[in-house]
């Protein structure tokens, strides 16, 4: 999920989407749309597994990396850490947003209008959570109104998005329908996941990605 991420990141900041629809040589008129990841800061909000996995992605791009988690303990890799209650400090620090937090009644329509009016014109929005964690209206409102660069989405929300809707014709919109962890990659990733916690086990190490019952998550 991380790699998908990173892929609607790019793909954003390349300006991908008008590439791909173009059907003669436009290359004077993509120059000043296309940006670049490096030397850019990249803000992860939601800094569990995904997030941590992005970060040397990011990394590698030359990117700089944000981290929120509810704790605000730091992440390995991030250059600061925030705590949740600290989160609407980020927006005047990150050039971009990757959401990769839980769903919960306490993050519904964590990025809405004042987030995404504090956010800088060229900034992309990248959701691989929950499509409850982005108001979709103030979204559009956002986009088509360039109030930002524009939104890399595996999730929606109502999810699936119906046809029709106006996500669908932002050429800054790019919709990909749930499927950044599809079956055929689980597999692997499920088993390496289950040794690795089955040697803690036996070590008597704390198990990695413990589940929460009153978080949620």
């Amino acid at each position: 999920m991380a790699e998908h991420a990173l892929m609607l990141l790019l793909a954003g900041v390349r300006h991908l989407p008008a590439h791909i629809e173009a059907r003669t040589w436009r290359q004077f008129e993509f120059f000043p749309k296309i940006g670049t990841l490096r030397g850019s800061t990249v803000a992860i909000i939601g800094a569990g597994g995904i997030g941590r996995a992005l970060i040397p992605m990011l990394a590698a791009q030359g990117a700089d990396s944000i981290a929120v988690n509810r704790s605000g303990s730091p992440v390995p890799g991030a250059i600061s850490t925030y705590p949740a209650s600290r989160m609407d400090e980020i927006y005047s620090r990150a050039d971009h947003f990757v959401i990769a937090a839980p769903a919960t009644p306490a993050t519904r329509h964590l990025v809405g209008r004042a987030q995404l009016a504090a956010m800088q014109p060229h900034s992309w929005v990248i959701n691989v959570a929950r499509g409850s964690l982005v108001d979709t209206d103030a979204l559009v409102e956002a986009i088509e109104s360039e109030q930002i660069g524009g939104a890399g989405l595996d999730v929606t929300d109502p999810e699936p998005l119906p046809d029709g809707h106006p996500l669908w014709d932002l050429t800054n919109a790019i919709i990909t329908p749930h499927d950044s962890n599809p079956p055929g990659v689980r597999p692997a990733a499920f088993a390496d996941h289950v040794s690795k916690n089955v040697t803690r086990f036996a070590k008597g190490e704390a198990l990695a990605a413990l589940v929460d019952p009153v978080a949620g998550y």
